[in-house]
This record gives structure tokens, sequence and C-alpha cells, in this order.
């Protein structure tokens, strides 16, 4: 099984991995008095995997074995914990469902590539056997969108980008960045940093959602106000589509007409699979100071957002709930 990393089956994040409340003494107190909950409670058991009604695959030796032959016999995964693992994504309604065993219908094998060329043969191969793909980042989804229909009778084949996760070269001169699609926000930012450079695209998912599943899903980060989201820092796409490549050119402005880029922006899987983006990156200042204000009421944080939205200030967050 190839070595990538993925989330536990049955809720958010990675197994070892939790909240401790033990250095914050007034957590508990405000938990117990705001909802009645105490985080003493010894958690429940997650169920276990060999009690989720899982369907056998259902996909013909043919596919498998083309699908074997495009990326190797390593990197085609059929055991239950891969495919269920990308069956939901992370929404509440995800992990209801499936804590509730209600997975009427589960990918039929799993296949990583390691490259591009590599897509596309899965890609070509699939469509001509009438295929279903749903392209695979970081699990993360919470649009229902790598759940396979339950009626769906043909083949389906998760596609795993967890292997294309590499920085390819940064232009200095630009400060543009080609990125594999399958990189996750940690290992991205820790490559960029080695170089002196920052993306700056912080989402609440951004330890386990990858590059791609940004584009794809239109993301929107922690620090936008000031980096932009992920349609500002994005300028090119390279997309695997049936029988060819379609390659966005990272120009910085076109009078050309419909933009392909804005197509490929939020198109959530549909049009293609998504393998590299080419991003605007930043140099990491020599000195880092972050300052936060709080404000006593609503009201008053409203204002101010007001008087920074009118002014030249660009603060990296603005928001009078935070």
């Amino acid at each position: 099984m190839p070595d990538v990393k993925h989330m536990k089956w049955w809720g958010w994040g990675v197994e070892g991995v939790s909240f401790h409340h033990e250095d914050k003494p007034t957590f508990r107190p405000f938990l117990i008095k705001i909802i009645d909950l105490d985080v003493n409670t010894p958690p429940v058991s997650p169920m276990s995997l060999d009690d989720l009604p899982i369907p056998a695959p259902l996909i013909s030796d043919q596919l498998l074995a083309e699908l074997t032959d495009a990326v190797g016999a390593d990197n085609v995964v059929q055991d239950d914990l891969d495919r269920i693992v990308h069956t939901y994504g992370k929404s509440a309604a995800d992990l209801l469902r499936i804590r509730a065993g209600d997975i009427p219908r589960v990918p039929d094998v799993v296949v990583y590539p390691d490259n591009e060329a590599e897509v596309q043969l899965v890609v070509d191969r699939a469509v001509a056997a009438d295929a279903v793909i749903i392209p695979y980042g970081g699990g993360t989804s919470f649009s229902g969108s790598l759940r396979p229909p339950e009626g769906e009778t043909r083949p389906v084949i998760s596609l795993d980008l967890g292997r294309l996760n590499q920085l390819i070269d940064i232009d200095e001169e630009s400060g543009l960045a080609r990125i594999q699609a399958g990189a996750q926000g940690p290992d991205l930012e820790e490559q960029l940093g080695e170089q002196g450079w920052s993306l700056g695209h912080y989402p609440d998912s951004f330890t386990h959602s990858t590059l791609g599943g940004w584009v794809a899903t239109r993301s929107s980060g922690m620090q936008s106000d000031k980096y932009g989201d992920i349609s500002d820092i994005a300028r090119g796409m390279r997309v695997v589509m049936p029988g060819k490549v379609l390659e966005v050119r990272p120009i910085p402005a076109t009078s050309t007409g419909p933009s392909v880029r804005e197509m490929v922006l939020g198109s959530e899987g549909r049009l293609g699979v998504i393998t590299e983006v080419t991003v605007q990156v930043r140099r990491i200042p020599e000195v880092r100071v972050i300052l936060g204000y709080l404000f006593p009421s609503w009201e008053a944080g409203l204002a101010a957002m007001h008087e920074i939205s009118s002014s030249d200030a660009h603060p990296s967050v603005h928001h009078p709930s935070l």
C-alpha cells in the first residue's frame, strides 16, 4: 500500500492525536455551564470496521488489470479500510452516516498514481470502460462530492492524488511556484519554507486538505484578507481530461473572453483531475509579529471592521465574532 497519510475513517484527524484540556483550567467548568458537557467523561469507543456492512467490489478483472498496468500493483488497493476512507468526506452528515453504517455504495478500488502521465492512463482507461472516477485529495470535503451515488452500477474508482505532493519549482522573479495538486497544507508550507517562501493560505482543513482540493472547492483561508482566497492565489493549473491535458497558463491578466481558470476553480472535479497548480507565493518576513485585538461588543467590532475596510490597512484576519 502507498505511503499516503489518511485521516481515520470514523472521524476527523489521525489516530493518536486529540485535544487536551488539562492545561486550560477554566475550559471544563465553561463547557459544563454552557452545554452541560463534562470533558472528563470517557469517550465512547468507535465502532469496529468489521461491524460495517461494506459492499463487495464491483469491478471487472480486465479493468482491474488495466489500472494495475497503469500505476503498478502496489498502488491499486481494494481492502475495506481504504475503500471506506475514500467513501465519505468529513461533514457532520458524512460522519453520522458512516457511524450509522449507512454505506450503500463505496468505491470499488482506490488508485494511487505517481505522476500526471499515470493519471492520464487511469482516466483514459476508466472512460473506455465506462467507469466512474472520483478525484480524492485529503478527504475533508463537506459537499458530498466524494460519495458514490447509491444506485451506481458502473465501477467506481477513487483516484487518490496523495503521491503527487511535491513542490516542482519556484520562479523567484515572478513569485510563482509550481506545486503538485496532492500536496497537503503542512507539507506544502514546509517545502516552500525551506526556500524562504509561503503560500499564506490556511483554511480550517489546512492540516489535512490539499492544494488541488482547495482549487476544486474554491477555498478560503484564515488569512485571506491579506493573501486572498485560493481564487486569487492560484494563477494557473494543469487538469487531466479524457485524452488530453488542459493547461491554464499563469498569466497575470487577459482580455480574451471567458476565463477557463474561473471554470476550473470550484469545479469539484467535474471537468477533470487537477494535477498541478501554479500559485502566487510570498517571501517569509524576517520578523513576524502577530497582534490581536478584542472589542467589547459586536457593534464595536463591526464599526472597527468598517473603518479598516475603508482605510489602507490590510490585516490578515478581521472578523467581529473572533
